[in-house]
C-alpha cells in the first residue's frame, strides 16, 4: 500500500524496523495515517479543546500554591479568596475542556470506524473467496478483523490528543519547575534517562505478544463460527465434540497468549509508574530542605507536588499511548492484508440494455480438486439455461465463477463487456446470485429481504409473492413479520431458500445464478414457485444449476457436465459449426443467434423431451 514516490528507509540505505512486523513491506503506518487523515477535522478539534483543558489543569497547581502564600505567609485572607476563586475557575475551565476534547475525540473515532469497516467491506465483497483464503491464510476471522482489530485502531485514534497534552505539559512544567528551584528540576530530569531506557525494552516485546494475541483471537472467532454453524448437524451424528474441543483449544491459546502479554504490560507499567513516585519522593525531601533554608515558600513545595503528580498521569499517559500504538500496528497490518485485496478501481462501462450472456470456456481448476469446466454457453434475456450434471461435477462452482466469486480461466460477458472488468458495485447490479445454502442474519424475513436496499412495499410483497413466501410462510401468524432466528435457524431449509429468492427478485438484476434454489421444497410448492418465476423472469437470465427435474422440464436447453475425473477436451467457441447437428425428426432447432433476444418456441405440456448428455456442451433446444 506504499506509493511509487515515497522514500523508503530501505531506499536511504537504512534497515527498515521490524519490530512489530516482520513483513518487508508494511502497510500499517499508512493505513493508520490515512485513517486519522479521513478525521481530521475532528481530530483538531479535539487538540484545541485538550489544550484548554491542560493549560487550566497546569494552572491550578500554581494557582492552589499562590492561594496558600497569600493566606499562611503573608495572612491576607483576601489574596487567598482572589486565588481560590481564580482556581475554582480554572477548575471550571478545565472541566469544559475536557467535555470538548472528548466529545471530539469519540466522533473522530466512531467516523474513523465507519470508514475502515466500510473499506473492509468493500474489500471483501471485490474479491472471492478462494483469494481471500490464499492471501489472508484464513476467512473465518474476519469478524476480528472488522471488530477487535478496528477497534483497536480506533483506542489508538481516540489517544492521540493525548500526546498533545503530555507535550503542553512537558513545555510547561520544565521552566516551571525550574523556576521554583534548579534542585527541584534536576529532581525532575533524572527520570527521563530511566523512562526512556523502560520504553526502549518494552515496546518490541509487548508488540510481539499483541501480535500472537491477535492472531490467536483470529483463530478463535474462526472456530466459534465453525462450531455455530455445524453444532447441530454434528450432533446428530455425535461428532460435536470435536467442534466444542477445538474451540477449547483456540481459547486455551487467547488465554496463554493474553496472560503473556499481560504480564509484559504489567511490568512495563508497573516500573514507569513508580519511576515518578519515586521522583515526587525525592522532590519532597528536596523541597523540604528548600522550604527550611528559604528558598521556596510551602506553597511552592506544594505546587511542586502536584505537578510532579500531573507528570505522574503524563508518563501513565505516555506507557498507555505506546502500548495503544504497539496493538494498532498489529490490528492495522491485519485489516491492510484484506485491503490489499481487490484491484485497483475499474471505470463504469456502458452496459446493453438487453445483452446476451456469453460464457466460453469457463475452468476452475484448484489444488487437489477435480476441474470444473470448461463451460460453453449463450443466453439471451428471458431464456432459462438448466446446468446438470452428477454430484460434484462442478455446478456450484460455475455458478460462482461466472459470478466472479472464484478465479477462472476463459471469459463470461454481458453483451461486449466481460465481466471481470466491471466495477464490483456494477457487478452485483447486473448479476444475482442465490447459493443453494443462502445465509440469513438474525431478524425478520422483511429485514432480511431489505438487506440490499430499502424498497417500497409494493416490491417488497410482489418479489415474495414471486418466490412462494405467501406459501411457504402460510401457517405462521407473522408472516413477513416473522424471526428467521440465528442465521436462520428458525425457518426450515425451503423456507430459507425462497427467502433469498426473493431477496435476489428484489434486486431486479439483468442476470440470475440460482444454485439449486428449491432442492428443499416439496413438489406442489416447487412447481408452483417455479412458474411463477418463470413467468417474472420474461425478461432476465435465468442459469440454474439444478438436479430437479421440475427444473429441467421448465428450461429452455440444458448443459449436462461430466462426472468428476471424466473430463472431455476443452470445448470450442460457440458458433463454429462444431457443435452437434439437430437430429432429423426430432423437432430440435439450433439456439438463438447471439444478442437477437429470440428464445425458441416451447411447445405447451412437458416442455421438451430427455436431455442429450453431452459433458459441458451447450445442448440444442429441446421442445419434445
Amino acid at each position: 500500500m506504499t506509493g511509487p514516490a515515497r522514500t523508503t528507509a530501505r531506499d536511504r540505505g537504512q534497515q527498515p524496523p521490524v519490530i512489530f512486523s516482520r513483513r518487508p513491506a508494511d502497510p500499517a503506518p499508512r493505513l493508520l495515517r490515512h485513517a486519522l487523515s479521513r478525521v481530521r477535522g475532528h481530530f483538531l478539534r479535539s487538540v484545541a479543546w485538550a489544550a484548554l483543558r491542560q493549560s487550566a489543569f497546569l494552572a491550578m497547581p500554581w494557582l492552589l500554591g499562590r492561594a496558600v502564600d497569600a493566606g499562611v505567609r503573608t495572612g491576607s485572607p483576601g489574596g487567598a479568596l482572589l486565588y481560590g476563586g481564580a482556581f475554582l475557575a480554572a477548575a471550571c475551565v478545565e472541566y469544559a475542556g475536557m467535555r470538548g476534547w472528548q466529545l471530539w475525540a469519540t466522533l473522530a473515532d466512531n467516523r474513523a470506524g465507519t470508514w475502515l469497516r466500510t473499506r473492509l467491506l468493500k474489500a471483501i465483497l471485490a474479491v472471492d473467496t478462494d483469494t481471500l483464503q490464499r492471501r489472508t491464510g484464513t476467512f473465518g476471522d474476519l469478524t476480528t478483523r472488522a471488530t477487535r482489530d478496528v477497534d483497536t485502531v480506533l483506542v489508538w485514534i481516540h489517544g492521540l490528543t493525548t500526546w498533545v497534552v503530555i507535550g503542553l505539559t512537558a513545555l510547561v512544567l520544565v521552566p516551571a519547575i525550574g523556576g521554583l528551584d534548579p534542585l527541584l528540576l534536576l529532581v525532575a530530569a533524572a527520570t527521563v534517562p530511566v523512562l526512556l531506557v523502560v520504553n526502549r525494552v518494552f515496546p518490541p516485546v509487548f508488540g510481539r505478544r499483541a501480535e500472537h494475541l491477535a492472531a490467536a483471537h483470529g483463530a478463535r472467532s474462526s472456530a466459534a463460527d465453525e462450531l455455530l454453524s455445524a453444532l447441530l448437524p454434528l450432533r446428530g451424528v455425535g461428532a460435536d465434540h470435536v467442534l466444542v474441543e477445538r474451540h477449547h483449544r483456540h481459547s486455551s491459546e487467547v488465554t496463554r497468549s493474553t496472560l503473556r502479554l499481560a504480564s509484559v504490560g504489567s511490568v512495563w507499567e508497573a516500573v514507569a509508574f513508580s519511576v515518578p513516585l519515586l521522583a515526587v519522593t525525592a522532590g519532597l525531601l528536596a523541597g523540604g530542605l528548600a522550604v527550611a533554608d528559604g528558598r521556596i515558600t510551602v506553597g511552592a513545595l506544594t505546587t511542586f507536588v502536584l505537578w510532579m503528580g500531573t507528570v505522574s498521569l503524563a508518563v501513565n499517559a505516555l506507557i498507555g499511548r505506546l502500548g495503544d500504538f504497539a496493538e494498532a500496528r498489529v490490528a492495522a497490518d491485519r485489516i491492510a492484508r484484506v485491503l490489499e485485496l481487490p484491484a485497483p478501481p475499474r471505470p463504469y462501462a456502458e452496459l446493453p440494455g438487453r445483452g446476451v450472456l456469453r460464457v466460453d470456456g469457463l475452468t476452475v481448476r484448484r489444488p487437489d480438486r477435480a476441474t470444473a469446466g470448461p463451460l460453453t454457453l449463450t443466453a439471451a434475456p428471458g431464456e432459462w439455461v438448466a446446468l446438470t450434471g452428477p454430484t460434484g461435477s462442478g455446478k456450484s462452482t460455475l455458478l460462482r465463477a461466472v459470478a466472479q466469486l472464484v478465479p477462472a480461466s476463459g471469459t463470461a460477458a454481458y453483451g461486449d463487456v466481460r465481466l471481470d472488468t466491471l466495477d464490483p458495485e456494477q457487478l452485483y447490479a447486473l448479476v444475482g446470485f442465490v447459493p443453494e445454502g443462502p445465509l440469513l442474519l438474525h431478524g425478520t424475513v422483511t429485514e432480511n429481504l431489505l438487506l440490499p436496499g430499502d424498497r417500497p412495499p409494493a416490491e417488497v410483497a410482489a418479489a415474495a409473492h414471486t418466490a412462494g413466501l405467501d406459501l411457504a410462510l402460510a401457517q405462521l401468524p407473522d408472516g413477513l413479520d416473522t424471526e428467521v432466528g440465528e442465521r436462520g435457524g428458525a425457518l426450515s431449509g425451503g423456507q430459507r431458500q425462497l427467502v433469498a429468492l426473493a431477496r435476489a427478485l428484489l434486486r431486479d438484476c439483468p442476470v440470475l445464478l440460482l444454485d439449486d434454489v428449491t432442492s428443499a421444497l416439496d413438489a406442489a410448492t416447487e412447481a408452483e414457485v417455479l412458474d411463477r418465476l418463470r413467468a417474472a423472469t420474461a425478461d432476465r437470465i435465468v442459469l440454474f444449476a439444478t438436479h430437479a427435474p421440475a427444473v429441467r422440464a421448465r428450461a429452455d436447453r440444458e448443459i449436462t457436465l461430466a462426472a468428476p475425473g471424466a473430463r472431455e477436451t476443452p470445448l470450442p467457441e460457440l458458433g463454429t459449426g462444431n457443435s452437434p447437428p439437430p437430429q432429423p425428426g426430432t423437432g430440435d432447432t439450433p439456439p438463438p443467434e447471439p444478442g437477437t433476444g429470440n428464445t425458441p418456441p416451447r411447445k405447451p405440456g412437458t416442455g421438451k423431451s430427455a436431455p442429450i448428455s453431452t459433458p459441458a456442451r451447450e445442448q440444442e433446444p429441446l421442445h419434445g
